[in-house]
């Protein structure tokens, strides 16, 4: 019997020793590093222009120098010092790297991931083809083409991550060829080490995210593949994602995949799965629209997301801690502009807005919809309204606007022409005017009063703010100036929240009608409760900024006086006159400024206006003439 136990304890030890070799070997092989960072590379620093022949597997290199990497100059943490040239103020803008590596089995994995450090930019080539482009423009690239950006800051040091097929490998010699590019022949500083290894090879160029669509029993899923494949969508209020289940198809010439969710309950919690072939599994979940009577309502909001990805990720992990506190959070969040830093440029929003190393970036958003406006550096808006195709937008251009519960969000697109007479001004008059929410909530990407950095906008203070003053917007949402700061005009709370991940400016506090200022990576909390909005500034270490309430006037303090206007009877039950000159419009809003009823009269002095399926209370009357509004307290009985 002793035996007997013994030799099933010795075949037990076995298995289990089997097991571990055979989990052992599946790590080794899906970790297996082909070049480790610190390798030797061959390398050209002499300005010359190499043509394309450096490429391919059959260039012969042996006239090339070799060194250890970290390659480059000017940052002091070089393992090889290479040379810009003879001038300290013309330096080279291209310099070019090879190395040889072996691989026995090209399959032993689908993929390989490269981690590639470049200052500025780089293109990178395995046996003669194009595997990853960073922060380079778009098209064909010589040895004068600049980086598309500046590198600076926590960015100089980045090791930004590419996942691409492993069939681009031979069995046995392997060549890797990079060329690095210079900003500018001033530029201070170059560096370049690169890292390559087996992995699973992802099907996902861009993950799944959500934005909202302006229904509240609507959303839109989207998310893009490297190549043509076929994806199963499934979604449900729990993870069976017994909802339903959709097969789609790319719908764009770039591998674009979107599903356009309708009929789905008002203010519901859902759960959705994106997946290839039955693999290659992403999952998410979002929250459709608050219902329309709601009082209460949270939502997000900050700015400026461009070039450092790791400070942005930052952020968007304490937005989505925070949600996680308490799921009605879960709404959406604004960006006030500036989301990459060369919005003409591909490689930009792949690599610093949708990288997939960012996993905080990208979980903001496959579970929150992201709702966003136009800035500067998303350049002519092409790939802006790709990635982000609002069905909202008006005009082929990039305003928009959209209810949520209690607000209406009027978002402006300063890149357009929106001063007085233009077609987007006169929307933004029809769009603030029509609405019957109480609480108008502005977006747009610079400032007309902000504390430094770039200047304030003229064009808000004299075109928009007027307007803000006229329909009662509370609060402006804007950013370009990368800090937080509060301007206080007229009662309008204007909000520069630039602390996305941009490099931080230095804000002046002195600038006029700034209430408060901080230097920091942020976020913005807006919590309406009813006629009382809480807003809140955080930084990304989850420290306060500054809190403060802006209130919706009550009846008790909006009511103006105006003796060349009358309204009668008051109380009144089944109609009521308002008597002026001039008068163009009229409007009845209840006490949190949703519009009941309006008119607009031809200039009648005696106007009669029906009150039938009005429910009794009081209410607010406006009286527009060309030169002042005046509001009147009535009540129906």
């Amino acid at each position: 019997m002793l035996l007997n136990i013994n030799s099933l304890n010795i075949i037990k030890m076995k298995k289990a020793i089997l097991t571990l070799f055979f989990l052992l070997t599946i790590h080794f092989v899906f970790s297996q590093v082909l070049i480790p960072k610190g390798s030797f590379w061959k390398y050209l620093d002499d300005g010359s222009n190499q043509g394309t022949s450096w490429r391919e597997v059959s260039f012969n290199d042996n006239g090339w120098s070799s060194g250890k990497a970290q390659l480059g100059y000017g940052d002091g943490d070089e393992n090889t010092k290479i040379s810009y040239g003879s001038s300290s103020n013309n330096k080279h803008i291209c310099y070019y790297f090879r190395k040889t590596f072996t691989v026995s089995d090209p399959n032993a994995a689908s993929g390989l991931n490269i981690s590639l450090l470049r200052d500025d930019g780089a293109v990178v080539y395995i046996n003669g083809f194009e595997v990853a482009r960073s922060n380079m423009p778009s098209g064909n690239i010589s040895y004068s083409t600049v980086a598309a950006s500046t590198v600076s800051g926590s960015a100089e040091g980045a090791y930004y991550k590419y996942n691409i097929s492993s069939s681009i490998l031979n069995a046995g010699n392997n060549i890797i060829a990079v060329e690095v590019h210079q900003r500018s022949s001033s530029s201070t500083d170059l560096s370049f080490d690169l890292k390559l290894e087996f992995g699973d090879y992802n099907y996902y160029k861009k993950l799944p995210y959500v934005i909202y669509p302006g229904s509240n029993n609507e959303m839109i899923v989207l998310w893009q593949l490297k190549d043509t494949e076929t994806c199963t969508f499934k979604y449900g209020t729990d993870t069976n994602y017994s909802n339903g289940t959709i097969t789609t198809n790319e719908y764009s010439t770039d591998h674009q995949h979107k599903v356009a969710l309708t009929g789905l309950s008002v203010d519901q919690k859902y759960y959705y799965q994106v997946s290839v072939d039955n693999s290659s599994v992403r999952e998410g979940s979002f929250n459709t629209g608050a219902p329309d009577s709601a009082q209460t309502m949270t939502f997000f909001a900050y700015g400026d997301t461009r070039s450092n990805p790791d400070d942005h990720d930052q952020v968007a992990a304490r937005i989505m801690s925070d949600i996680s506190q308490n799921n009605l959070k879960q709404t959406f969040v604004m960006n006030s502009g500036d989301l990459v830093s060369n919005g003409d440029l591909e490689s930009s929003w792949q690599s610093e807005f949708f990288n997939q190393q960012y996993t905080h970036i990208t979980e903001l958003l496959g579970n929150l919809p992201y709702m966003s406006a136009m800035g500067n550096h998303e350049e002519q808006g092409i790939l802006f309204g790709k990635y982000f195709p609002y069905p909202m937008f008006q005009n082929n251009r990039y305003y928009y606007s959209f209810d949520y519960g209690p607000a209406h969000i009027t978002v402006i697109d300063e890149e357009t022409d929106f001063l007085q007479g233009s077609t987007q001004y006169n929307w933004i008059v029809n769009d603030l005017s029509s609405t019957n929410k109480g609480w108008k909530i502005v977006m747009l990407h610079k400032p007309g009063w902000s504390a430094g950095g770039h200047s304030n906008s003229t064009e808000v203070q004299n075109t928009l703010q007027p307007l803000f003053k006229q329909y009662n917007v509370k609060v402006v949402i804007t950013g370009h100036n990368h800090y937080y700061a509060r301007a206080s005009v007229n009662g309008v709370q204007h909000i520069t929240t630039g602390g996305g991940g941009a490099p931080l400016y230095d804000p002046d506090s002195s600038y006029p009608n700034i209430i408060k200022v901080d230097k920091s990576n942020h976020y913005c909390k807006l919590e309406i409760n009813n006629r009382k909005l809480h807003f809140s500034a955080i930084r990304s270490d989850g420290s306060l900024i500054e809190a403060f309430n802006v209130q919706i006037p009550n009846a008790d303090n909006i009511e103006t006086i105006n003796s060349l206007v009358s309204i009668y009877p008051n109380p009144a039950s089944s109609y009521v006159i308002v008597e002026g000159d001039e008068i163009n419009r009229i409007k009845i809003t209840d006490i949190n400024g949703r519009i009941i009823k309006q008119l607009f009269p031809s200039g009648e002095i005696i106007n009669r206006i029906s009150l039938s399926n009005i429910n009794k209370g009081l209410y607010l009357v406006f009286i527009k003439t060309p030169k002042e509004v005046t509001v009147k307290k009535i009540i129906i009985k």
